[in-house]
């Protein structure tokens, strides 16, 4: 089930829209006790389990192609 837009700033869950997607992890977090995925490497965090997964393959194909492994 989806509870929080990627492209609007805007709580599916809810229908409170956001200036930027940080205030929109926040409230995702404290107002309806939302687990946030961070990224191990870097601290980003993402709204969706699979945009976390989809960012950390990304920056190991960054490191892989300036270690020229790509």
């Amino acid at each position: 089930m989806k509870f929080f837009s990627r492209n609007n700033n805007t709580c599916d869950k809810c229908k409170t829209k956001f200036k930027t997607h940080e205030e929109l992890i926040h409230h995702a977090r404290h107002d309806h006790h939302h687990v946030i995925p961070k990224c191990a490497e870097c601290g980003k965090e993402f709204l969706h389990e699979k945009d976390r997964l989809h960012h950390a393959k990304e920056e190991r194909q960054k490191k892989l192609s300036k270690r020229g492994l790509d």
